[in-house]
């Protein structure tokens, strides 16, 4: 059965594809982590309801929607001893907006909130192994960089604040990619399914440390006319 979810936004609503350029997999019965950057419009609306859609049409066997809400503390605007609290919560609120989309996903479903991820057993072996190659590895490190280098001339920042972003974005990436690519990878998750293509800081990591699983999925969103 073909599921179509779509949000009462005006006349309009958006189809979700995989973005793979050619590459074809078969995801029947197959599992895969839903990544979700709260706060991020593609993780909400009529673009969450396509991706949605989308998983239930490929068949997936399970989803873990694995809500990056903490993750995001690094980022966020407002006093450092405000942003874990403030990211949690934000979290918390994307989880109880969203459930009604969440219910609709046909797979077995679970919630992995990213303090999950951090008391992960093995995460601080990986932690240590990419923080180690990051301090090494030359190629590993010019690739986070880049990562970063993206990231800091979309912002509007000041010649003074661009150290401390460029700090924050390091300890983002450095507690972020370590889960994403090799623990997520061993624990057995066929896919990473995201709105963007693959980062040079996270290919850089799956290349360095997984040999299978975690096939990264980009997702892109086509907006189209509704039937009238």
């Amino acid at each position: 059965m073909t599921l179509t979810v779509t949000a009462p936004v005006g006349s309009a609503s958006h189809k979700a594809a995989f973005d793979l350029k050619g590459l074809q997999y078969d995801y029947a019965g197959r599992s895969t982590i839903l990544l979700v950057s709260v706060g991020a419009d593609y993780h909400e609306g009529e673009k969450f309801g396509a991706t949605v859609d989308l998983l239930n049409r490929s068949g997936f066997g399970q989803v873990t929607v694995a809500v990056a809400d903490t993750l995001q503390r690094h980022n966020l605007e407002v006093p450092s001893a405000r942003a874990y609290a403030e990211s949690r919560r934000l979290g918390d609120q994307w989880v109880a907006r969203n459930r009604p989309l969440l219910d609709l996903l046909a797979a077995e479903t679970d919630i992995l909130r990213w303090d999950d991820a951090l008391v992960d057993p093995h995460y601080p072996r990986a932690l240590s192994e990419v923080r180690a190659a990051y301090a090494s590895n030359t190629h590993y490190r010019t690739a986070i960089d880049a990562t970063i280098d993206r990231f800091v001339a979309r912002r509007d920042s000041t010649s003074a604040e661009l150290a401390e972003v460029r700090d924050r974005c390091l300890a983002y990436l450095l507690e972020e990619v370590p889960i994403i690519q090799p623990l997520w990878a061993a624990q057995g998750y066929d896919f990473v399914v995201y709105p963007q293509q693959i980062s040079a800081a996270m290919q850089a990591t799956r290349d360095l440390f997984v040999d299978d699983g975690a096939a990264w999925l980009p997702l892109r969103f086509k907006k189209r006319k509704s039937a009238r």
